[in-house]
């Protein structure tokens, strides 16, 4: 995925981290809590790998249960 910036989020609950990247540290990549979803990254600009996943949260229903890579 691209990413633009070398800053990040750090959840105090881990349960809201649904992705994570390593580039010489793991970090949260992908965070939620309730209604709320953000990136760290910018799927528009990631190719294939962003249109699948736009295309992949257009279609979850929110459940962290039903969140797949």
């Amino acid at each position: 995925f691209y990413f633009v910036h070398s800053f990040f989020l750090q959840p105090v609950d881990d349960r809201n981290v649904y992705a994570t990247c390593d580039y010489g540290i793991e970090f949260p990549a992908a965070i939620g809590h309730r209604t709320l979803f953000a990136t760290q990254f910018h799927p528009e600009k990631s190719g294939r790998a962003g249109l699948l996943l736009l295309r992949n949260f257009s279609r979850w229903s929110g459940d962290p249960g039903e969140a797949e890579c």
